[in-house]
């Protein structure tokens, strides 16, 4: 066979994407002319100021928060513009924010983002002037009309660029992984949802400084000191969230060092166990619970004797064959005590419970099985059935099907169908050729 069904689908992604990534330029290209025709900006100093501005939030931000996004404050830049500088200067904002990206080495990327964020700042600013907010607001007595006629348009603005910023990002996602376009919104809105909050606040609290009080340019250094308390905290926060995966690659390197065949097998199952997730509409923070268990399910081999582990299963004796059955609970045992894998334990422990309660260590059954426990048996078996990808054979996404449904007690019948979906949408861990599933 010259060519796989898989390699046809991997083609047909790579043009979606390019597709997906062309659109969002060309309309955002059409929004700024459109934005320019109807309401180009009454003053060039305010505006070149807020372009510097979105320019250096973007060079400040942290870039790895968490394993898929990060943040930088040029929301709140987006925010004042729409106010001081109109539909145009917002869109001007956000296309010159990220024109200057060292670390970016593909220009459809940066064009990408660039072209997302102006959609983001136009879309603030049409809602800002839908929702009756006033432009260049001078002259307002009262902090009830200043509510009424700037915050409260500013907060539905707000709303509708995370809303905005999360869907563009989940297009990327969709065409380039395969991922539920649901599922990455979620996942966009847990990790920056409340931060946009702060953004609405502290953008509210710019436009306040430059109008109402009066200080004009002189309030973009004022609100620098926020802005930078608020990138302190992010930045400890994404320092807690690689302590956490320094910690799991640290035990995943122990558990390669005595059986380096167990740590390649822990990773592919966390990449298959984690799109397993997106496909049944988990949370983030249950996605993360179930990738760690998934990376750390056979992290009781440690306690084994690697004589066991290196022998045919069919040459151990009953005895030794519990002493290995036994590696759920001891894996469970080994990480007690630390704190963000708490809620992976339980996947970890139960992974071979059976669906029927017929499993063990608990004979647990149905809903009664942990999540995480029920991801990581599938995982875990797929891994067994496609075997080692530098030598494949000819496993076929339908013969992974009608295996795992082979004996209808062991596997959840939901998560079974969810692998079979994820199998088909990614190339895991080598391309499977694909076929009806039964």
């Amino acid at each position: 066979m010259t060519q796989t069904t898989t390699d046809r689908e991997r083609r047909k992604t790579s043009r979606g994407l390019r597709a997906y990534l062309t659109a969002v330029l060309a309309l955002s290209v059409g929004m700024g002319v459109l934005a320019w025709v109807y309401d180009p900006p009454d003053e060039l100093g305010p505006l070149l100021l807020l372009c510097f501005m979105g320019v250096i939030s973007f060079q400040l931000r942290e870039p790895a928060v968490s394993s898929k996004f990060g943040f930088s404050f040029t929301s709140i830049i987006l925010l004042a513009s729409a106010v001081i500088s109109g539909v145009f200067g917002a869109w001007l904002v956000g296309f010159v924010s990220l024109s200057i990206d060292r670390n970016q080495r593909r220009w459809s990327a940066t064009f990408f983002n660039m072209s997302m964020t102006s959609l983001v700042g136009t879309s603030i600013a049409v809602v800002y002037w839908l929702a009756g907010g006033k432009s260049a607001p001078v002259g307002i007595d009262g902090s009830v009309d200043l509510a009424l006629q700037v915050g409260l348009p500013l907060i539905a603005a707000d709303v509708v660029g995370c809303l905005v910023n999360a869907l563009l990002l989940a297009g990327v996602f969709h065409f380039d992984q395969g991922a539920p376009v649901g599922v990455v919104v979620r996942s966009v809105l847990a990790s920056s949802g409340l931060a946009y909050v702060g953004y609405g606040v502290i953008g509210f609290l710019f436009v306040v400084l430059w109008y109402p009080v009066d200080l004009r340019a002189f309030s973009a250094l004022l609100i620098m000191a926020p802005l930078l308390a608020a990138r302190w905290a992010f930045i400890q926060y994404g320092e807690e969230v690689r302590s956490h995966e320094r910690t799991v690659d640290t035990l995943v390197t122990a558990l390669g060092t005595k059986e380096p065949a167990a740590a390649v097998r822990s990773r592919r199952a966390a990449r298959l166990a984690e799109w397993v997730a997106e496909e049944l509409g988990l949370g983030p923070g249950q996605i993360g619970t179930v990738r760690y268990a998934a990376t750390l399910h056979e992290i009781g081999h440690l306690g084994v004797p690697t004589r066991l582990l290196r022998r045919p299963p069919e040459s151990l004796t009953p005895g030794e064959r519990r002493v290995i059955e036994r590696h759920c609970v001891m894996g469970a045992r080994m990480i007690e005590g630390i704190d963000f894998l708490e809620d992976a334990r339980s996947g970890i422990r139960h992974q071979s419970e059976h669906f029927d309660g017929s499993g063990r260590p608990d004979g647990l059954a149905g809903p009664a099985i942990p999540m995480a426990a029920r991801i990581v048996a599938v995982t875990a078996a797929v891994e067994a059935i496609v075997g080692d990808p530098d030598q494949p054979g000819h496993a076929s996404i339908s013969d992974v099907a009608r295996a795992l449904r082979s004996d209808p007690g062991r596997y959840d019948p939901d998560v079974v169908a969810a692998t079979v979906a994820a199998l088909e949408k990614h190339v895991w861990p080598h391309p499977l050729t694909s076929g009806s599933v039964a």
